[in-house]
């Protein structure tokens, strides 16, 4: 396997030497996976179990680079816990944090105004018992590895755990570009 890597600077410059790499490996897994028959569920295990490996190893609350580089999207329900940890009527929240006009453009009711996300204070979550639901999930991997890929693969140059899953799944799937 190869080496876990942390450092935020050595991840973004492998990333980027090995960006078009990486797209080709997405295409691989989007396309040629169903191809050669195999089950999405097999990539998701296969998935799981190399981030069960890697996500012990990543403190994001020292790391925060998702929370400084990447919109976060909001739903309706994430309003009020975040209006309860902020201790402000959710009317509040909306008019202060929220950005409308972004929403259609990630697919999402909302986005928080700018980044890096407001409710970063250093590298942790100021408000993290009612941050957002896709702060919670985030990187989400799993369920529908496959479908999720080029959402997963924007992340790759900012997020340890990212990086290194897939860095190892390529060496688990035996990937060599050709």
């Amino acid at each position: 396997m190869p080496p876990l890597i942390t450092d935020l600077e050595t991840i973004a410059a492998q990333a980027a030497r090995q960006r078009d790499d990486t797209l080709a490996f997405g295409y691989y897994i989007d396309i040629m996976w169903d191809r050669e028959g195999r089950a999405d569920t097999e990539l998701d295990a296969l998935v799981d179990a190399i981030a069960a490996s890697v996500t012990p190893h990543i403190n994001c609350t020292s790391c925060a680079n998702c929370c400084r580089s990447l919109p976060v999207g909001l739903i309706p329900d994430d309003i009020a816990p975040l209006a309860d940890a902020l201790h402000v009527p959710p009317k509040q929240v909306i008019a202060r944090y929220v950005d409308h006009r972004a929403g259609p453009r990630w697919k999402e009711w909302a986005t928080f105004a700018g980044s890096p996300c407001p409710m970063l204070a250093g590298s942790r979550c100021a408000v993290y018992a009612g941050r957002p639901q896709a702060c919670r999930a985030y990187p989400a991997l799993t369920p529908d590895f496959r479908w999720l890929i080029d959402d997963i693969l924007r992340g790759v140059d900012r997020c340890p755990i990212i990086f290194n899953v897939i860095e190892r799944l390529k060496v688990r799937l035996d990937w060599q570009r050709e």
